[in-house]
């Protein structure tokens, strides 16, 4: 009787951990979805939710919903990164560019020079190529 009682008792336990389990599960997952005030409530939920569990139970509830947000924030991270780096690859192509067109300017001027040489002394100027 006594083993009938505990393995009665175990499965019970056992069916309370499983529901208790996916119901973390989903309040994560609803965590993660959610913005502003909700995220807010629904994290309070979740605190409340903690406080009726085990000593166990709560701290396999919390190092799931760290590893969570953690993934979640290195994702963030990563995608800054990228940003970042596309935005720098932009300037950096655009400052190329600038240079590019300042030389080809610069040619075209020396050669029109080279080619025309009263052209290239202004009365009162300093004889370069678009006063610079």
């Amino acid at each position: 009787m006594k083993t009938l009682k505990l393995s009665a008792t175990l499965m019970l336990l056992g069916a309370l951990t499983l529901g208790i389990s996916a119901t973390i599960d989903e309040q994560i997952e609803a965590i993660q979805s959610a913005t502003g005030q909700e995220r807010v409530d629904l994290m309070n939920e979740f605190k409340t939710t903690l406080s009726t569990m085990s000593a166990q139970e709560r701290s396999d509830a919390i190092d799931q919903l760290r590893s969570t947000i953690s993934t979640d924030a290195k994702q963030t991270r990563t995608r800054a990164q990228i940003r970042e780096r596309s935005r720098i690859n932009q300037m950096n192509e655009t400052q190329q560019r600038q240079e590019n067109q300042r030389m080809n300017q610069n040619q075209v001027g020396s050669q029109y020079i080279q080619q025309n040489p009263g052209a290239g002394s202004n009365p009162g100027g300093s004889g370069k190529f678009m006063n610079k």
